[in-house]
């Protein structure tokens, strides 16, 4: 397989990547509401996407490998800031811009074999996250405020990663693309049984 199609496909991703959260702030904003967001959710995002890009970017990997993990870090930081917001939760919203900034600048002073342990330890969290966060839409028949287009374009991006990862031998980033992008189809999957078929449209 050619290195420079790889190249362009993982351009191609961190395009869709970069947009894939948008229609999840823009619902937030049009509704002027916070109602219904999962922050445990949004919060596992944030570290994972840190903990990730700073891994990759240690590494000296391509920026078609990171770009749409910092891009997607940053929007998820604004659905929490805009959530809180619109929740009047001033004090947590102080609270997640203090929690970030501690966060990159640990990150940025941590050797890399060090990112490496921390990734191998998040791995279970994740998943226990993404478990919970389908038991809960099951209990309550509804994904609450999550967008139906901006899980398509997760579900889009992580199986590509997941074929980027296996042709260009980024074994270590076959298996949490290869959950990240399962999950992804198993949300908009609930999304659409609970009557988000018609919200999906209107998007």
């Amino acid at each position: 397989m050619d290195v420079t199609f790889l190249q362009v496909f993982g351009y191609f991703l961190a395009v869709v990547g970069s947009i894939s959260f948008l229609p999840q702030i823009q619902k937030i904003y049009q509704s002027k509401s916070g109602a219904g967001v999962n922050f445990a959710m949004f919060i596992t995002i944030d570290v994972i996407t840190s903990l990730v890009s700073a891994f990759c970017i240690k590494q000296g990997l391509d920026y078609s490998n990171w770009l749409e993990l910092i891009i997607t870090n940053i929007q998820v930081l604004i659905i929490q800031l805009l959530s809180r917001y619109y929740l009047s939760q001033h004090r947590n919203l102080l609270l997640t811009l203090l929690f970030k900034t501690t966060t990159t600048v640990l990150l940025a002073g941590i050797p890399l074999e060090y990112l490496q342990l921390l990734l191998k330890c998040i791995f279970p969290i994740m998943i226990f996250n993404k478990i919970s966060t389908t038991w809960q839409h099951y209990k309550m028949k509804s994904t609450g405020a999550m967008s139906g287009a901006t899980l398509a374009m997760q579900g889009f991006q992580f199986s590509g990663r997941v074929f980027t990862a296996v042709m260009s031998g980024a074994a270590d980033f076959i298996a949490p693309s290869a959950i990240n992008a399962f999950f992804a189809y198993v949300y908009l999957f609930q999304f659409w049984v609970y009557g988000g078929g018609k919200a999906l449209k209107a998007e």
